[in-house]
């Protein structure tokens, strides 16, 4: 025979359990802030070796806020090897890491001179967790491949961000013509990508000259150039770097004053570099 709870003591139960659900939500939220203002003070790798160990004795492990924090912060004191040891232990429970914990440390080893492969290596771990890429994943992971300068590996990473939808992001697309544009052979493949995607502004613009001058292709630097300037695009000091290397390659003194009269005119920020290529220019 089964006992009925009385309704007035089952709602009281009820509220009991909501009551201290939402009072343990405050008590951990409160905790996560007050853990984060160590973490953003934390200069040395002594503090974040006290932190570490405060993550483990508050059970905060599993918390892929604390732990974005804790990679960035690694990240800024070069020891992001480190941050990568604790969070990809055979302990780690990688089941509650998100996106932003992947793309945070992706981007710090994109950033560094010798370990950008390993940024590859946390690509693939993410994509073998379940997490998926998104808009940030891809330009920093595309940079990496450009650092590295495999073709091959960043036209695997292209085919990947094509699966997942997100060849249309404008800054992706921006990376994705860079990337084809620094790997050697890739030139062709930057161009095609470059020639379908909108180019509201100068960043691709400039990505393909670059591009151009790198290859020592003066003339195809200074005809998309012009284009540029046909489809009234403004460009930025990046570009004018650029097309001054350009023309200085070229020796052709009257494009180069022209292009000296578009700064003025376009009131383009003379950096320490722009400055240089016009000098250089000049001189040559």
């Amino acid at each position: 025979m089964q006992t009925s709870i009385p309704k007035t003591k089952l709602l009281i139960t009820l509220r009991t359990i909501t009551t201290s659900a939402t009072v343990s939500c405050y008590q951990r939220a409160a905790s996560e802030r007050g853990f984060l203002n160590p973490l953003q003070s934390c200069n040395t790798f002594s503090n974040l070796l006290q932190i570490q160990a405060q993550i483990l004795k508050l059970g905060f492990q599993n918390n892929p806020l604390i732990l974005t924090k804790f990679a960035s912060k690694a990240s800024d004191l070069n020891s992001i090897e480190y941050a990568h040891c604790f969070l990809f232990s055979p302990h780690s429970n990688t089941h509650f890491y998100d996106a932003f914990l992947f793309n945070t440390i992706i981007k710090a080893y994109a950033q560094t001179a010798n370990l950008k492969p390993k940024a590859l290596w946390v690509f693939n771990f993410m994509l073998e967790c379940r997490v998926l890429p998104n808009d940030f994943t891809y330009p920093v992971i595309l940079k990496a491949c450009a650092g590295i300068g495999d073709l091959n590996l960043g036209m695997s990473v292209h085919g990947s961000l094509l699966k997942f939808g997100l060849h249309r992001n404008d800054p992706v697309l921006n990376t994705l013509v860079h990337m084809y544009c620094i790997c050697k052979g890739g030139i062709l493949f930057g161009r095609k990508v470059f020639d379908e995607m909108t180019k509201n502004d100068s960043v691709p613009w400039s990505a393909m000259i670059g591009g151009y001058v790198r290859l020592g292709r003066s003339n195809d630097a200074v005809d998309l150039f012009r284009q540029m300037q046909i489809q009234g695009v403004c460009p930025d000091e990046i570009t004018m770097v650029a097309v001054l290397c350009a023309c200085t390659d070229l020796g052709t003194l009257e494009l180069g004053k022209w292009i000296e009269s578009l700064i003025e005119r376009g009131k383009v920020n003379k950096s320490l570099e722009l400055n240089n290529a016009l000098i250089d220019m000049f001189a040559k």
